[in-house]
């Protein structure tokens, strides 16, 4: 099954604008048999979240954001690795999860598109008050 590597979480926060680019990179994997199933038709899809991370004190973690763009493989330029990044400007408040600081971390999922079945894959974790 392919397979998610690499994947980073970055995030600036703008004090004046209060404002947080984040950013998510990561690289996916696609095994020789899934590639030559990719030039006969099989499409994979990539998808990204921001979640909240909470230690069970407060229960599960908190859904924050979800970047509108999704990565559908193949693309116009196949290769193996896929490197691929997720950016959004958000307003601070969006990841303001909690009392404190906010730990913050994004979600990669990639989902075969003719079997279904998914692989997921979390970022490192970013601790900062928004």
């Amino acid at each position: 099954m392919a397979t998610i590597t690499a994947a980073r979480l970055a995030l600036t926060h703008n004090n004046t604008t209060k404002t947080v680019r984040a950013v998510v990179t990561c690289q996916v994997n696609f095994t020789k048999y899934e590639r030559n199933e990719m030039s006969e038709g099989l499409r994979f899809k990539l998808q990204c979240k921001l979640w909240g991370a909470d230690s069970g004190l407060t229960g599960a973690d908190d859904f924050l954001f979800s970047y509108p763009t999704v990565f559908f493989f193949p693309d116009a330029t196949p290769t193996s690795p896929e490197s691929k990044t997720f950016e959004a400007t958000l307003g601070e408040g969006v990841l303001d999860e909690d009392w404190g600081v906010d730990e913050v971390y994004g979600r990669l999922k990639l989902s075969n598109l003719y079997t279904l079945v998914a692989v997921t894959k979390r970022t490192n974790v970013v601790s900062h008050s928004f």
